[in-house]
């Protein structure tokens, strides 16, 4: 059964170089990047350490390959949640972004965690730059829909300095100071826009 499942999984099989670039992603998610290698995601996957160095030959296609996967992911949660969102008030969407976060770090503070790491890896690798600035392009494009363009970036950088924050702080951050966080923003936005008027 074993040799007849690994023949299965030989150069034909379709699916693995995507199942080379998810065990890339779990390496990442249990052991950061100084943990991945390509004997790692080779193990992780289940194939031979070949498979990764024929579709990846570097660590540095492996963390490019991975955080496509991650952005892709990212960006069509992302419009879902604004599709749902639809136009809310500024008190809502102050809410609806601390339950973003209160809930990423909850369910899938590993993944936060990959994200920003990704994201560093980007400074030192321009390789991984544009894709890397998809996040930040993407949630100010779809904050945009329900506030101004410049409070859509600081309410995007708030997010990013937020997230961060509870994820290297002892205690987790509370609700209400994530909420009084993203409120000060969109009451300056509606200050501001009062004063235009």
């Amino acid at each position: 059964m074993l040799s007849h499942d690994r023949a299965r999984r030989g150069p034909a099989d379709p699916q693995r170089r995507e199942r080379v670039i998810a065990a890339t992603e779990e390496v990442l998610l249990a052991h950061g990047l100084e943990g991945l290698t390509h004997r790692a995601v080779a193990k992780q996957a289940d194939v031979p350490l070949g498979s990764t160095t024929y579709y990846f030959a570097t660590l540095g296609d492996l963390r490019h390959a991975a955080l496509q996967r991650v952005v892709r992911r990212y960006v069509g949660w992302m419009h879902g949640w604004a599709e749902e969102l639809g136009r809310p008030s500024p008190e809502e969407l102050a809410t609806a972004l601390t339950d973003l976060i209160v809930m990423a770090h909850r369910d899938h503070r590993h993944q936060v965690v990959v994200d920003f790491e990704l994201s560093v890896a980007a400074m030192r690798h321009p390789e991984l730059r544009e894709l890397a600035t998809v996040y930040t392009t993407a949630t100010v494009a779809m904050l945009s829909r329900m506030t101004s363009p410049a409070t859509a970036l600081a309410l995007t950088a708030a997010m990013d300095g937020l997230s961060m924050l509870g994820l290297v702080s002892p205690e987790p951050l509370a609700p209400e100071q994530i909420r009084g966080a993203f409120l000060a923003i969109l009451r300056a936005d509606a200050a501001a826009g009062t004063g235009d008027q």
